[in-house]
C-alpha cells in the first residue's frame, strides 16, 4: 500500500507539472539505450520546455532480454488555444546483441505515431540504438548513440525523408549523479525540406532504488535531464528536458 500511494503521488505530480507548461509541439528529446529489462514494467514522463514545449507518458515492458514493447500518448497546446490531447504512438525495442559480448551494445527503435489532429500525416521513426562502456582518463564513462530515421505517412505526407541523429556520453561517477553532455539533430534528406537543426548541452542522470527511499519493495526511480543550446537559426536557443522513469520488475 505504501509503494501504491507513493507511486500515485509521483504520478499525479508528473501528470500536473507537464499540464502547466505545456503550449506548442515540440520535437521529442529524448536518448534511448539498445539495454532492455527482462520483466520490468516502466513508466515514463517526459517533458520539453523551450520555444515549443510538449509532454509525453509512456508506459513499456520488457517482454524477454531482447524485446520490449510500449505505447505512449503526447500532450499539448498551441499558443492562444487550450490543452488537448495530441498523439499516440506505439513502438518496439529489439536488443541485438548480448549486454557487454562485443565491441558495443547494438539494439534497434521502431515507433509508429498517429496524430489525434484530423488531416494530419501519421510517422514512422525507425533505426539503430549503439551504446559503449569504456575507461577514459581513469573515468567509467557512458557512450550512447541514436541514428533515427523519420517519414511521414499517408495522403497528408509532406517532405523527404529525416535523419534525428542523437548522441549523449556521461561519467558514471555516482548512480545517483551521473554529468555529461548530450546533442541532437534535425537533418533533411533530399530538396524541398526544412533547414538543418542542431542543439548540445550538459545533462545529468541518475538512478534511486526504491529502498533507498525507504520503501520495501523492488525497483526504483531514474531521471536524466539536460540543457540544449540550438547551434543554428531555425533551432530554438534554449530548451530544457527533464524525464522521469518509474521501474518496476514483475
Amino acid at each position: 500500500m505504501r509503494l501504491i500511494r507513493y507511486t500515485t503521488v509521483v504520478l499525479l505530480t508528473a501528470i500536473a507539472t507537464g499540464e502547466s507548461v505545456l503550449q506548442a509541439k515540440a520535437e521529442d528529446l529524448k536518448i534511448r539505450s539498445p539495454i532492455i529489462e527482462s520483466g520490468e514494467l516502466e513508466f515514463e514522463n517526459n517533458f520539453t520546455i523551450g520555444r515549443s514545449k510538449n509532454a509525453v507518458h509512456e508506459l513499456e515492458y520488457g517482454f524477454n532480454d531482447w524485446l520490449k514493447l510500449g505505447v505512449e500518448g503526447e500532450l499539448a497546446a498551441e499558443p492562444g488555444h487550450g490543452f488537448h490531447f495530441d498523439s499516440a504512438a506505439l513502438e518496439g525495442f529489439l536488443q541485438l546483441t548480448p549486454q557487454g559480448r562485443y565491441w558495443a551494445d547494438v539494439g534497434l527503435f521502431v515507433e509508429y505515431e498517429h496524430t489525434a489532429r484530423q488531416g494530419d500525416p501519421r510517422a514512422i521513426t525507425f533505426g539503430p540504438l549503439i551504446e559503449k562502456e569504456a575507461q577514459l582518463f581513469g573515468l567509467n564513462t557512458l557512450h550512447t548513440v541514436n541514428a533515427l530515421f523519420t517519414k511521414e505517412l499517408g495522403a497528408g505526407s509532406v517532405g523527404p525523408l529525416t535523419m534525428l541523429p542523437r548522441a549523449q556520453s556521461r561519467v558514471r561517477l555516482h548512480p545517483f549523479f551521473e554529468p555529461g553532455i548530450e546533442y541532437y539533430g534535425n537533418l533533411t534528406l533530399g530538396d524541398h525540406g526544412d533547414e538543418p537543426q542542431h542543439r548540445v548541452g550538459p545533462m545529468f542522470a541518475g538512478r534511486i532504488r526504491f529502498p533507498e527511499l525507504g520503501i520495501n519493495a523492488p525497483g526504483g526511480i531514474k531521471y536524466d535531464a539536460a540543457y540544449l543550446r540550438g547551434l543554428t537559426h531555425d533551432t530554438d536557443p534554449s530548451t530544457f528536458r527533464v524525464r522521469i522513469e518509474l521501474e518496476f520488475p514483475l
